[in-house]
């Protein structure tokens, strides 16, 4: 019997779940008949066996716009692995509280709690993937993958409790019962195994993921979130937790560090989190900088600029913007900065209320009545011809209204007077001193606020005022043909300002120069994937001692994807066409450079279709051509786009591609074989075709013996590891010592023939 909650596979009978303890023999609300974990109605009265309608299937309580991308991209999203994090909530002793009452009244005082629950599940874009009558399992980032998945659901759970508390007061005046629920949130991998038409998903949890968030749950207290240290790390600085040390949790060995949730911060950028840690050298970036000035200084002689910084996620766009809005260089100019956020396109005008509270010097603890006097004040104090804008300007903070005459305006009026209200306070404002608005992540911004963005551009001209934004290349606007426009492409760091990145973080220890060179080459200089990458090695003491002052503490085996960067290259990938993002992991499975011809025989696409996809992943900045004769030949941008792209596949899908692979290489591109053995002999391994492998590794060893004798001896000692899962056979036996004698002969180079090497093999 399958637990509902954890996915564990319970023998036959058993009522509760061995893994998570949740309850998996349910009994009827109208009979008390017992009824099994997966029953919708009463198989003796054929009552309903959920809390009302709501423990349909997920078609039905999931909003519209999810429920189309999800559907939209199903085929690309099923039997893939995810990286969430898995959020549980029920209502802490619901048994009790519903125990004598009739089951309409049990609904009544039960489906608002679901729903509050849902609504705030939905909010931050995650799935709900079961009601469990008294409670609901979430996941953010599947099926579709969030690059901050673990900030949404800890928001997620704040807003939760939030909803639930204030509905408390309601169900106490109505029902008489105090309504309490917990929370319990871990971050992990789970394989998304199928998704049906109706929504609902089929995964399989990797690990504790699922198990250690339904415990979080179970140990939590009523109206409190708990949190694992796997979800905090993912958080960091983006919520505020209260230690609770390490907890003992009924399956596992080792006690969990546990967190309760208290709030959220303020911040929203992940780089106001590195701004709060401490920021790293700023290297690199003299020519933009330059750039940047000129329009300042174009926009301070009242020619109004736009300057927008392009790049791709972690090339250091918001560091940019940083270090030239706190620069001396801005003495005299009045900064107003705001931005867009992942999960903000549901709520409007988000980055243009930050503009408004920057700039009225409005804070979190201000009451409305405080904020009313703090925006009329400066207001009316700047221009009383204003006043027109004071009720679209307060409504946008959440002040007091008093104005009749605004509540009864229609709303298209009113969002003609917010749009004006706010571009002509800023055009008056820049008449006193010049303005520098600050808009970033234009990617995810709401089409409120582009609305009021593409009106400021309209009314730059002759005005004090440089808006300055940033955005991913995905992102279009209608600025380009304006004379008034610069746009400045930022790349990643070429390598000698990303190695000089790399002392400053690491240290200048003669043993980490292989390491630098390692990192470099796989994040192609990209900031934010270094500094996460080192902060990843750090945390695995695979290098220890101080920051700019590290030494390698093992030797350096592969270098594994940090979980955000993960998330936010799996989030880039799933934002694909399905047939972009199939083509991306075939590219994937065979190899970081990928020849056309050998794509097209593996894809069986025409050579215009191949072409097409090939382009809109070069476009997307997934791979590049890197070669054009004898025959063309793509590479991954970055090695961990490589890594993400391959890991996201489920282990025997990897494995029937690299099998198609070897089999297409070996009949089709016979001189590949000839020349590169070690590729067929990789992909043979990964196919699990071991007799294959053998074969090739053996070849790829002797080539290698008269150029190379170190990667001969790699080569030969995979074949002779390999070859112990074949059965012991006379061929086996004639096959392990000829790659003895093969591997003793590479090693004679590199450790004499008295070594204790050479004479063991």
């Amino acid at each position: 019997m399958k637990c509902p909650r954890c996915q564990h596979e319970n023998p036959q009978g058993a009522r509760f779940c061995e893994e998570c303890a949740a309850p998996l023999a349910r009994t009827c609300s109208n009979c008390g008949t017992a009824l099994s974990a997966t029953a919708k109605f009463c198989h003796a009265c054929a009552h309903p066996s959920t809390a009302g309608g709501l423990a349909g299937s997920p078609e039905s309580y999931t909003p519209k716009h999810l429920a189309q991308r999800i559907l939209t991209s199903k085929s690309a999203l099923e039997g893939e692995r995810k990286r969430v994090t898995v959020l549980f909530a029920d209502l802490k002793g619901s048994m009790e509280l519903l125990a004598d009452r009739d089951p309409e009244e049990a609904r009544k005082i039960l489906d608002p709690v679901l729903e509050l629950m849902m609504e705030a599940v939905h909010r931050y874009d995650g799935t709900v993937n079961q009601v469990m009558g008294d409670g609901i399992m979430a996941l953010f980032g599947a099926p579709l993958a969030l690059e901050d998945h673990a900030v949404r659901a800890c928001y997620a759970a704040l807003r939760l409790q939030e909803r639930v508390s204030q509905y408390t007061e309601q169900a106490l005046r109505a029902h008489g019962v105090s309504v309490q629920i917990r929370v319990g949130l871990n971050s992990g991998e789970v394989v998304v195994r199928s998704i049906g038409s109706d929504l609902h998903m089929d995964y399989t949890a990797v690990g504790q993921t699922t198990h250690l968030a339904a415990r979080m749950e179970q140990i939590a207290s009523p109206g409190s979130v708990l949190l694992t240290a796997e979800t905090l790390k993912l958080a960091e600085g983006r919520v505020h937790v209260r230690p609770l040390g390490p907890v003992p949790v009924k399956g596992l060995d080792v006690p969990v560090s546990v967190y309760e949730l208290l709030s959220g911060q303020p911040m929203r950028a992940r780089f106001e989190v590195a701004v709060a840690r401490g920021l790293t050298r700023f290297v690199g970036r003299d020519t933009e900088l330059e750039q940047l000035r000129r329009a300042q200084q174009l926009a301070g002689d009242g020619h109004g600029q736009v300057a927008a910084i392009v790049g791709e996620a972690g090339v250091g766009k918001s560091r940019l913007v940083y270090e030239f809005t706190h620069s001396h260089r801005m003495q005299g100019w009045l900064v107003l900065e705001s931005a867009s956020v992942s999960y903000g396109k549901a709520a409007s005008y988000l980055p243009v209320i930050d503009l408004l509270k920057s700039y009225f010097r409005i804070h979190e603890r201000d009451g409305p009545r405080e904020i009313s006097e703090k925006v009329a004040g400066k207001l009316l104090t700047l221009d009383r011809g204003l006043e027109p804008s004071l009720p679209a300007v307060l409504a946008l903070v959440d002040a007091r209204l008093e104005s009749a005459e605004w509540r009864q305006l229609d709303p298209s009026r009113r969002r003609r007077q917010i749009l004006d209200g706010v571009r002509h306070l800023l055009l008056r404002e820049s008449q006193e001193q010049p303005l520098c608005v600050v808009v970033e992540d234009l990617h995810w911004i709401d089409s409120e606020t582009q609305a009021f963005l593409d009106g400021l551009v309209e009314s730059l001209p002759g005005t004090r005022v440089l808006l300055l934004v940033d955005y991913r290349p995905e992102y279009q606007h209608g600025w380009g043909g304006k004379t008034y426009y610069t746009q400045l492409r930022l790349d990643s760091l070429p390598a000698s300002s990303a190695d000089e990145l790399l002392g400053a973080l690491l240290g200048t220890d003669p043993d980490l120069q292989l390491l630098r060179r390692s990192l470099i080459e796989r994040t192609e200089g990209n900031p934010f994937f270094l500094e996460e990458t080192i902060r990843t090695l750090v945390e695995t003491e695979v290098v220890t001692g101080q920051a700019g002052a590290y030494r390698l503490a093992r030797p350096l085996g592969s270098v594994q994807v940090p979980a955000t960067v993960q998330a936010v290259l799996a989030a880039r990938i799933d934002r694909l066409p399905h047939e972009g993002k199939s083509l991306l992991q075939m590219a994937a499975v065979a190899g970081k450079d990928v020849p056309f011809s050998l794509l097209e025989a593996i894809t069986g696409l025409s050579d215009g279709d191949l072409r097409r996809g090939l382009d809109d992943l070069q476009a997307a900045e997934f791979l590049y051509a890197t070669r054009l004769f004898p025959d063309l030949e793509y590479t991954f941008k970055h090695a961990l786009t490589h890594d993400v792209a391959y890991q996201s596949l489920l282990k025997h899908v990897r494995e029937r591609h690299h099998g198609r692979i070897a089999q297409v290489l070996e009949e089709r591109f016979p001189e590949v074989a000839e020349t590169r053995p070690e590729l067929l002999a990789h992909h043979f391994t990964n196919a699990g075709q071991i007799g294959q492998a053998v074969t090739y590794w053996r070849k790829a060893g002797s080539k290698a013996i008269g150029r190379m004798a170190r990667e001969a001896v790699d080569h030969l000692a995979k074949g002779l590891q390999l070859i112990t899962a074949l059965p012991e056979t006379a061929e086996r036996t004639r096959q392990e010592l000829d790659l003895q004698i093969a591997l003793a002969a590479a090693m004679v180079p590199l450790k004499g023939y008295s070594a204790h090497e050479v004479q063991h093999a």
